[in-house]
């Protein structure tokens, strides 16, 4: 039994009585999201060979979500974050955004940050952005957070805070992506994780704990660096994760083990200014890994089939927890998607009624309960250009159809999960974590038999034993469909044995194809060329209109590239 002997244990136990209660004063929330870390890549779920021991011990004392979906890339995920809708509600499904692009989340639509404002909090981003720079009303700080430090693009190099991409020529254009507001940061030198960290703690000890803080930290780890130094741990300190065979699969691992250190440092941080009792730590993966193709960073998201900007499981499928003092340790397994967390955090920040037209679900009550999940089925992704292609979850089913060619429809990764020395114990590891050790003075501790426990259950299993000698690959006329409860590998294709549920699935992704909105081509504009800008990625326009210019309002009347069909 705990038995509250300081101060803050005291504080603790009130937390625990009044989330239980469901009548909680508004918890400050801290939200990170790492940038394309596959599932394979954090130890809770089962993995011995990149240690994540602060990772780890939140997620053993939180609520694993094992299966909750992202969105397949970058700029996707964050508008359905942000909005709390599918992202072809807004024209931001497919193709991330380029730093030289004139297209952002459109000006009408009203974001988290600004939602919490009106529930009193403060709001903070530090860190990736990656939905609009081409002007100023598209950046963050005009978008509902107080403020903004980070990258305004997709991502940068760990040293030298500069991104190289092509121009509407193909030429590589590069210069300086990282900003305290509207002031580029000339003069940084700190690894870039570090100086993310750095301001978010210094954020935390500035905070006025009466009022509620809303706490965005979007890292841009483990995300590739440019194609010069693609994986770049810190050089300040020896390379580890020496067990790691394969030499890229090592660095990234650092990659991951740096930005797991800098969890441990936000944790303590909260502790510290003592208001960790009553925070809501939230930890998601943007997307799945690239393990190979454009921007690869050796992640790997295996027993998940594809990858990054890829609708299979591996694509979407990502670590996600949520921690909370007063939150009972459990494995949730149920569905939930990215849009959600609008309504929810709302929800938890006390916020009573929301009345927009939104595709998010509150999950909040189910969380708190671990109760059956309220979400029926998620849009994994519609593809309106190049290919054309859709899928979508309905219950234990998934169906995929369309023009899959050229999309990354395997399993990578199987390469980089040998070890040539045995790895760090698990429980050891996150025993001596700085979470661990911030978890003790507040009297939470680590059951060895608990956490084993969870961790096992946090594990993906495949039921199904049947195999498809060839894997199915979608076509516009002949889809392929999983069971995944049974099958989460999909690689056992039910769609001859299924087509009442291939009817019933293709009706509804008619139905959402013709509520999508266009997304408009992309153009890269040259006036945005950091070179005429003293090599810096400034805005280049004045002012958008209202609508975003390159996301058409028009929605799609004609029939989707697919048909049902044998």
């Amino acid at each position: 039994m705990f038995i509250p002997t300081s101060f803050w244990q005291w504080w603790l136990l009130l937390g625990i009585i009044s989330v239980s209660a469901n009548d909680v004063s508004q918890p400050h929330i801290l939200f990170i999201m790492a940038d394309d870390m596959g599932h394979n890549d954090v130890s809770y779920h089962g993995s011995d060979q990149i240690s994540t021991p602060n990772l780890d011990a939140l997620a053993t004392r939180g609520t694993i979500l094992k299966q909750y979906y992202s969105e397949a890339i970058c700029t996707p995920a964050r508008t359905a974050l942000l909005t709390g809708k599918y992202p072809m509600r807004t024209g931001m499904q497919g193709a991330p955004l380029a730093n030289s692009e004139d297209r952002g989340i459109p000006l009408t639509e009203k974001l988290l940050p600004a939602h919490l404002k009106d529930t009193g909090y403060e709001t903070h981003l530090v860190g990736k952005w990656h939905l609009g720079m081409a002007s100023k009303q598209l950046l963050p700080q005009y978008r509902g957070y107080d403020s903004h430090y980070g990258l305004r693009g997709g991502g940068i190099d760990y040293l030298s805070y500069h991104s190289v991409q092509p121009g509407p020529d193909g030429t590589l254009l590069s210069g300086l992506d990282f900003f305290d507001n509207d002031i580029p940061q000339i003069t940084e030198e700190r690894y870039v994780v570090d100086a993310l960290t750095d301001r978010a703690v210094e954020i935390i000890f500035g905070h006025n704990s009466s009022t509620p803080l809303f706490l965005h930290y979007t890292s841009c780890a483990p995300h590739a660096g440019n194609a010069g130094g693609a994986l770049q741990p810190p050089l300040y300190k020896k390379l580890g994760s020496r067990h790691v065979a394969n030499s890229d699969r090592r660095l990234y691992a650092e990659v991951v083990r740096h930005l797991d250190y800098s969890v441990g440092r936000l944790v303590r941080a909260l502790a510290d200014k003592g208001i960790l009792h009553n925070t809501l730590i939230v930890f998601v993966s943007d997307n799945g890994a690239p393990t190979t193709g454009i921007y690869s960073n050796w992640g790997v998201n295996l027993p998940f089939r594809g990858r990054k900007q890829t609708p299979w499981e591996g694509g979407v499928r990502v670590p996600a927890f949520i921690w909370h003092a007063g939150l009972k340790p459990n494995v949730w397994d149920g569905l939930m998607h990215i849009s959600d967390w609008m309504p929810t955090l709302l929800a938890a920040a006390g916020r009573k009624k929301f009345d927009e037209k939104i595709d998010g679900i509150n999950q909040w009550p189910s969380i708190l309960r671990g109760q059956q999940s309220p979400r029926k089925e998620v849009l994994v992704t519609v593809e309106d250009r190049d290919n054309g292609y859709a899928a979508l979850r309905m219950g234990d089913y998934k169906l995929l159809i369309g023009n899959f060619t050229g999309v990354a429809n395997a399993y990578y990764g199987a390469e980089f999960l040998a070890n040539k020395e045995t790895p760090p114990d698990f429980y050891d590891s996150l025993a001596s974590s700085e979470v661990a050790k911030v978890f003790s003075t507040l009297g939470i501790t680590f059951d060895y038999g608990d956490v084993i426990a969870t961790r096992k259950a946090a594990v993906v299993k495949q039921i199904d034993t049947v195999k498809d000698q060839v894997p199915c690959i979608p076509t516009p006329t002949r889809g392929c469909l999983y069971n995944l409860k049974k099958d989460p590998a999909e690689s056992h294709d039910l769609w001859l044995r299924g087509q009442k549920i291939v009817s019933l699935m293709t009706m509804r992704l008619n139905s959402l194809w013709s509520q999508m909105v266009r997304r408009g081509p992309t153009k890269l504009n040259i006036d945005a060329n950091p070179a005429s800008h003293n090599y810096i990625w400034l805005t280049w326009l004045n002012n958008v209109t209202q609508e975003s210019p390159l996301n058409e309002k028009v929605f799609f009347k004609d029939a989707p590239p697919f048909t049902v069909g044998c």
